[in-house]
């Protein structure tokens, strides 16, 4: 064929290409992927029964570590045989480290033991650290029912280099969903996370006073 003929082969095969997109014959245009939907986690209020002295130090609490598969904005499934998955078309707010570097934060600074608790991006070095590891945040589908959501942070509480932390301890939680819906795995998650947060916030308010 000579190069006359390809260029014109060439010109007819977009030109047919670009009718057939403007008529929505193709596929893509028509993706029944759902749309993407972005939820807040919400754990409640995080109530911790204390008689603190007046508080001087302050805490910094760093961004969370998290468990391989665990360190994005989707929303994590396990499922049999150890596979994780992801629900389609939903994700987290942010990322769920950050997401959770959030909530303990929030959830530290009613406590009192503290006069300022702040995330690592604050603007303030504090006289104590919180170092966390995030070992589960994941729904499990371990029967034909509704998931269960398994929340597990691990906590250590110090002085800024010192060499034995003040407190440490695992937060674990387990929440099952009501039903297979997305929102009442969302509101399980909640459920979930906020037991672990006020089992942190219960260490933290039992570290003694400097002396």
């Amino acid at each position: 064929m000579s190069a006359r003929l390809m260029r014109r082969a060439t010109h007819r095969a977009l030109a047919a290409l670009a009718a057939c997109a403007l008529a929505g014959c193709i596929s893509s245009l028509h993706s029944n992927v759902p749309a993407q939907q972005t939820y807040l986690l919400d754990p409640g209020p995080v109530t911790v029964a204390a008689d603190l002295p007046a508080a001087h130090q302050s805490l910094q609490v760093l961004a969370p570590t998290a468990a391989p598969g665990l360190g994005g904005d989707a929303i994590a499934v396990l499922r049999s045989g150890g596979r994780l998955d992801y629900y389609l078309g939903a994700r987290w707010a942010a990322a769920a480290p950050v997401l959770l570097q959030s909530l303990v934060v929030d959830a530290l600074r009613p406590v009192g033991r503290f006069a300022l608790v702040e995330a690592d991006t604050g603007a303030f070095p504090g006289e104590y650290v919180m170092s966390l590891e995030l070992r589960h945040f994941e729904a499990q589908y371990r029967d034909d029912g509704p998931p269960t959501i398994h929340v597990t942070l691990v906590a250590s509480i110090g002085r800024r280099h010192a060499a034995e932390p003040a407190a440490s301890l695992t937060a674990d939680s387990e929440q099952r969903a009501q039903d297979n819906r997305m929102q009442a795995v969302v509101a399980a998650f909640g459920q979930a996370t906020g037991e672990a947060l006020r089992k942190i916030a219960a260490a933290v308010a039992a570290i003694p006073p400097d002396r």
